[in-house]
């Protein structure tokens, strides 16, 4: 099988090449990286997915591309819509002109839920996006299932919720560690009752190579998470106890704009092809303090 995995520079798309490189024919392309035989560099802005895929053929294509960053997307809604819309539609477009054979799978997420109505979140949920990131995503997703409806385009659209791992240099974890060297008191913004569903960036990789090896491309949507609701409070407080800190946390009851309350997601489509997480959430904290004190 051959795999072209865009974005393959970013934290879910470097650990996906790493994961499929001896399993399948694997091509990678980003706008970083040195080109090869196997690596495509593409420019920064107006990159030409019609030669990518034209020239390359494969048979699947995920699109791990965009930009994971809600802040941004207030502050720059133009630029955000760019690289989680515009590009997903050059992707669609190129493979209905180039290489109608191909399948897309496309990286969403869970922000296209906002805050439900219920809990857990299955992918049945009406959308609810409370940040233009989550209405950029949607739209992307309603792009693949419009091209999968009009024009026959095989396409996927997964929604991961809070992936987590070594390689991640934002976030929630991230800015803990980033604060826990400089100081010894650390708020937080919200009351630290708000629950995420975290996933290791390992797990994360191994559904995605479920997705491709067994899942419908037919337009649907299928949530990539453990089924697991844990608090912020403890998230945290696992990450600095791993980190050996033992200074003061705080919240501060102020809610930041664009993030939801109460994430637990409904894995049933996901566990119906086989899904079974292989790392547990304080083992996978432990491999990210690894990674983070060891870091120059």
């Amino acid at each position: 099988m051959r795999v072209l995995i865009v974005g393959s520079g970013g934290f879910i798309g470097g650990h996906l090449a790493s994961y499929l490189a001896d399993r399948v024919e694997l091509f990678t392309a980003d706008i970083v990286g040195e080109p090869s035989k196997r690596h495509r560099l593409l420019p920064s802005v107006a990159a030409d997915m019609g030669s990518l895929i034209g020239e390359l053929l494969p048979d699947v294509c995920v699109n791990c591309s965009g930009a994971a960053n809600v802040g941004l997307s207030f502050r720059d809604p133009h630029l955000d819509f760019q690289l989680n819309t515009g590009l997903v539609h050059d992707l669609l477009e190129a493979i209905r002109t180039r290489s109608p054979a191909t399948r897309l799978l496309n990286l969403s997420s869970a922000a296209v839920y906002g805050n439900p109505q219920g809990i857990p979140i299955d992918e049945e949920a009406v959308p609810k996006p409370i940040s233009p990131y989550g209405w950029h995503k949607l739209m992307a997703e309603n792009l693949c299932r419009e091209y999968s409806r009009c024009f026959d385009v095989q396409t996927i659209s997964l929604r991961p919720f809070s992936v987590f791992g070594p390689g991640l240099r934002k976030q929630l974890f991230w800015d803990i560690f980033q604060k826990s060297r400089s100081s010894d008191t650390i708020v937080c913004p919200g009351t630290g009752d708000e629950t995420r569903d975290f996933i290791s960036v390992l797990d994360t990789v191994q559904a995605i190579s479920l997705c491709i090896e067994k899942a419908r491309f037919d337009g649907q949507v299928v949530n990539v998470a453990n089924g697991q609701g844990i608090t912020i409070r403890h998230a945290i407080e696992t990450l600095l106890s791993a980190l050996e800190w033992s200074g003061d946390l705080a919240f501060s009851g102020v809610v930041r704009e664009g993030d939801p309350l109460y994430w637990t997601a409904d894995i049933s489509c996901l566990n119906a092809l086989g899904y079974s997480p292989a790392v547990p959430f304080e083992t996978g904290i432990s491999e990210l303090a690894k990674w983070l004190v060891n870091l120059p």
